[in-house]
């Protein structure tokens, strides 16, 4: 295994700030926004706006990015739709080759990292760090092949877990609905 920076790695930019872009009559674009990027890694809640056609091709996903929260609670994800506009206050992670992104992506949540970006950190009400830190984070990689196995193992049991959480929460629901049926709610 070997310790590297990430800046080492990768090409790391922020994300566009669209609103100086919008125009009514421009083209229709879906951004991700901070609220698209989920603890879980998933990638949803996109806005769609009408943007000028002149952004540049870097704002735009590119199959394995990587994208970080520049905020607290930091959340990452591994992109695999092309061609959706990254906002502000979002670090496009740009791979080199060697390296697999949802190892990175996963390897990004961990503790390690998240104590690193504190200490890196600005002291304010909201958390937030800067590309200038992530670009300093230190990580522990090993060999590719190893990084695969990884990323894939760890994508298999966030799936569990999103399921887990799925059958969680219909459970607490169901439970309601048995409750609320006693009180004759829906019945009268």
């Amino acid at each position: 295994m070997q310790k590297i920076i990430l800046d080492d790695i990768a090409e790391i930019i922020s994300g566009l700030s669209y609103r100086r872009y919008l125009d009514e009559g421009g083209d229709n674009f879906k951004i991700i926004v901070q609220r698209s990027i989920k603890k879980d890694g998933e990638l949803s809640d996109f806005e769609e706006v009408s943007l000028k056609h002149d952004i540049k091709d870097r704002y735009f996903t590119q199959k394995n990015d990587v994208l970080m929260k520049m905020t607290y609670p930091y959340d990452v994800v591994c992109v695999n739709e092309e061609n959706l506009v990254v906002s502000d206050r979002i670090a496009i992670i740009r791979l080199n080759e060697g390296y697999d992104p949802d190892f990175i992506a996963h390897l990004l949540t961990n503790m390690h990292i998240k104590k690193q970006l504190h200490e890196l950190g600005g002291s304010g009400k909201i958390p937030h760090t800067s590309l200038k830190e992530i670009k300093q984070l230190k990580l522990v990689v090993p060999d590719y092949e190893t990084q695969m196995k990884y990323g894939e193992m760890l994508n298999t049991i966030n799936d569990k877990i999103f399921e887990d959480l799925r059958q969680v929460d219909y459970d607490r629901h169901l439970k309601e609905a048995i409750l609320n049926d006693l009180w004759g709610e829906g019945n009268e």
